[in-house]
């Protein structure tokens, strides 16, 4: 009788690990479409403001979250300094609602980043990789695909009509900068998947969608971004040692970003002057100045996740000098310094160097498959670069931060099962050496990672 209850309970949970996988998939296809930048006005119910899109977004990630419940775990998270450098700073960004001026709405959005990440951590935990992988490409075809029909069929919505960007595609949503993304991401996700399926007509599709809406948005930066990740993953299969290298990339990024903040700070230019040239990345050094001008007001914490741009005497001091306001940083990095100060400044250099360590031993001991690997590096490069002109790092419900914290999961975690680029015996043989070993250099270092 025992054996019947128990064959009945293992039918009744795979029955619902069924479900729940379903479940899981369809709401991050839906994630995937729904959280890459505002919609246009006209698409929204409620109009221009409406947070429609975010509410729903966390609705499906909190369903995520007890989805998941009922899956099989597929990974484990090991414990290590690296890790524990990523929780401290997420730790720090969500707590900095608390001293923010805006107390009630940055606690809404830090309330909104726990949510997401919990949800990206599950999801890597009990999610098989190339599923997850297949459903955001589902989300960002279908993005690019109503882009193009909504462009080409409804042009006062999805062509814009300003004079800096009259022509260019903007197709759902509010600005064609946003449309360039979903289609370079879209692009270097087909390419990556037909590496390993060439016979992936849809991916071959999704290749020639994304590349029609980069030329329709004029996104030539977001296009070349996209063929040098795919180039770089090409070499990464080639040339194992490309990976250690480029595994750095997000950390040195990270000090340039930081050199280029000390040299605002320093000189208090409105410019960035390169060989006699003044460069002013269509004005967003006007927004990175104006923001580090309100540094030492507080240095060491910051002034909490949404609680800068909220102040009105920095929007009305910005709109007297320029005749023009955008709440948003345009540099992640800059985000950083001024929502968490030099405390989560700090903590994400640190956080970006373990991920690198990590890597780093990843590649060499061939612990995950290669195209675990060169995905994660490849996208934290893409990350890290683009933040340099856009802000990303700390948006709550953004996929691209959504996926950044998947593949630090991934890093920082390792499979419950015997690693497909290694058998069982090598898995249980690497088990029995212990954790750390004292050795010199980068080796010994990446242990602790």
């Amino acid at each position: 009788m025992s054996s019947i209850r128990y064959r009945r309970a293992q039918a009744e949970a795979e029955r619902a690990a069924r479900w729940a996988g379903a479940l899981t998939r369809l709401s991050l296809i839906l994630i995937s479409f729904l959280l890459n930048g505002d919609f246009h006005p006209d698409l929204l119910p409620g109009g221009e403001g409406s947070a429609f899109q975010q509410y729903l977004g966390l609705t499906l990630w909190v369903t995520i979250l007890v989805a998941t419940l009922y899956l099989p775990p597929l990974r484990q998270m090991e414990g290590s300094f690296g890790i524990y450098a990523n929780w401290a700073f997420y730790a720090i960004a969500i707590a900095s609602a608390a001293w923010s001026a805006n107390v009630e709405s940055s606690m809404m959005k830090s309330a909104a980043m726990l949510i997401v990440l919990a949800g990206a951590w599950r999801l890597t935990l009990t999610f098989p990789w190339e599923e997850l992988l297949a459903c955001v490409q589902h989300g960002l075809f279908s993005i690019c695909l109503f882009s193009a029909l909504i462009a080409i069929f409804v042009p006062s919505i999805g062509v814009m009509s300003d004079y800096l960007h009259a022509g260019q595609w903007s197709g759902l949503f509010a600005s064609k900068q946003t449309l360039g993304f979903c289609s370079d991401m879209l692009l270097y996700l087909s390419t990556f998947r037909l590496m390993n399926d060439r016979r992936n007509r849809y991916s071959w599709i999704g290749v020639a969608l994304a590349i029609l809406c980069l030329i329709g948005s004029g996104s030539r930066g977001s296009g070349v971004l996209a063929v040098a990740a795919v180039l770089a993953t090409y070499a990464m299969r080639k040339w194992r040692a490309l990976g250690c290298i480029l595994a750095f990339v997000p950390f040195i990024l990270t000090l340039i970003g930081a050199l280029l903040i000390g040299y605002l700070l320093y000189t208090q230019n409105r410019f960035v002057v390169i060989g006699g040239a003044w460069l002013d990345f269509t004005q967003r050094t006007y927004i990175w100045q104006h923001a580090l001008r309100f540094f030492w007001d507080a240095p060491w914490f910051g002034f909490g996740v949404n609680g800068f741009w909220t102040q009105r005497n920095v929007k009305d001091l910005f709109l007297e000098r320029y005749q023009w306001f955008l709440d948003n940083y345009h540099s992640g990095y800059i985000a950083i310094l001024m929502e968490t100060g030099l405390v989560g400044y700090i903590l994400f250099a640190i956080a970006g160097l373990c991920f690198a360590l990590r890597m780093n031993r990843l590649v060499r001991g061939r612990a995950l498959p290669e195209r675990q690997t060169s995905f994660a590096i490849i996208f934290a490069c893409l990350l890290y670069i683009i933040d340099f002109t856009e802000t990303y790092f700390m948006r709550s419900t953004n996929l691209r931060t959504t996926m950044l914290a998947i593949v630090t999961a991934l890093a920082f975690s390792r499979p419950l099962l015997p690693s497909p680029c290694r058998g069982a015996a090598d898995l249980d043989q690497r088990r029995k050496v212990p954790p750390l070993r004292l050795r010199r250099g980068l080796a010994s270092a990446s242990e602790w990672m």
